[in-house]
């Protein structure tokens, strides 16, 4: 059943949540991320660029993709296809006022996206950070054949900054969802996966962004996550758990960074950019 493509521009009940040290800490062990600004003894803890998702994925699925008036009716037929998080101020331990809503609903045909926002302010109303998912529904679309769309002209890469491998041990899904709250079975339990035609258990997509952020951290930034103003990814394939990652890194013309992350086998799993402080 396609969903509701009248839908785009819906504003959900702002959530007030607080965020405590030791989420930060947890979120950071997920993704092997031992960066000492992550640690509740750390003088001005923060979260790493990842984290803004662990207050905002239960909204952003929960409120707005578990609304009766999108339609989605098996969220096990949904796909994180892309996510961007953008930093006003670190966040850290404390309060936030988060206000989702329905950015975009596109028909792809057999399928469909929907784009959903989650704006975090302080009490005081002062932005903090905004993050963006795009998420691809599988059967969502209207069935009709649409014409194919011109893709954006993909930024030009320019010298290679850095390069870096990450690995994606066995236990990381299940430690990754206990920290993100994210319990998907396609990322717990094998059967579940390959009902819904995967070959296994995959790590989540997010997870992998985590892994490869703290080496964007490292490499770019001289391990200061506080540097980080936007990070952007889209998430290309599929991570089997087990596996070494290598992320490859380019200046570009906009002064932003440009990554992609490869599997062993040469497939990109995650591309996008990464924005500093200054650039």
């Amino acid at each position: 059943m396609p969903l509701n493509f009248d839908l785009a521009g819906k504003v959900f009940d702002s959530v007030e949540v607080t965020i405590i040290p030791r989420q930060i800490e947890a979120y950071a062990a997920a993704a092997s991320d031992t960066n000492p600004r992550y640690l509740a003894s750390a003088g001005d803890q923060v979260g790493s660029p990842v984290f803004p998702v662990v207050p905002g994925l239960p909204i952003m699925l929960g409120t707005v993709g578990s609304d009766p008036d999108l339609g989605v009716e098996n969220p096990l037929m949904t796909v994180h296809g892309e996510e961007e998080i953008v930093f006003h101020k670190p966040v850290r331990p404390g309060p936030l006022v988060l206000t989702p809503s329905l950015e975009r609903v596109e028909d792809k045909g057999s399928g469909a996206i929907y784009v959903t926002k989650v704006a975090a302010v302080g009490l005081d109303g002062e932005p903090v950070v905004d993050q963006y998912a795009t998420i691809f529904v599988r059967g969502g679309g209207s069935g009709v054949r649409r014409e194919s769309e011109a893709r954006p002209v993909p930024p030009v890469k320019g010298d290679i900054e850095t390069e870096f491998t990450k690995h994606v041990d066995l236990t990381m899904p299940l430690r990754y969802a206990d920290a993100s709250g994210d319990h998907n079975p396609i990322h717990l339990d094998a059967g579940v996966a390959t009902a819904v035609g995967l070959p296994g258990v995959i790590n989540h997509g997010l997870g992998t962004l985590a892994l490869v952020a703290g080496g964007l951290v490292d490499h770019l930034a001289d391990g200061d996550p506080v540097a980080v103003r936007r990070l952007a990814a889209r998430f290309t394939d599929m991570v089997i758990p087990g596996s070494d990652l290598a992320t490859t890194v380019w200046s570009s013309a906009s002064g932003a960074y440009l990554f992609e992350t490869t599997r062993p086998d040469g497939s990109i799993v995650i591309s996008g950019s990464i924005e500093m402080a200054g650039a």
